[in-house]
């Protein structure tokens, strides 16, 4: 009696499940997400600074769960304190607030 070896085949997609993102990805989507909560206030005067810390936290939350968990977690601590102290929905829409009053102040004589 002869026995066959059977392989199976292996998931088209196995490679694709592996890839996790990487740290400067996470840094390029929190700058831009950033920019876009400073922004935002110019084009809906209204905006809930709530919904956007949400919004902030849950991609955060995303890059936690499948990339740099350290850095996605430290920013989600430093998220709720900037949120906390200054009621800005990012540390970086906080920064671009700060950096444009000081620009502003300087241009003015």
């Amino acid at each position: 009696m002869n026995v066959v070896q059977f392989k199976r085949p292996e998931p088209k997609n196995a490679k694709l499940a592996v890839a996790r993102r990487g740290l400067a990805e996470f840094a390029a989507a929190m700058a831009v997400i950033g920019l876009v909560f400073f922004l935002l206030p110019t084009v809906w005067s209204s905006a809930p600074q709530e919904m956007l810390v949400v919004i902030h936290l849950l991609v955060a939350v995303v890059y936690f769960q499948q990339g740099p968990r350290i850095a996605a977690g430290l920013w989600m601590a430093l998220t709720l304190v900037c949120l906390v102290m200054t009621g800005a929905p990012s540390p970086v829409t906080y920064g671009l607030s700060r950096g444009a009053a000081a620009l502003d102040q300087a241009a003015t004589p």
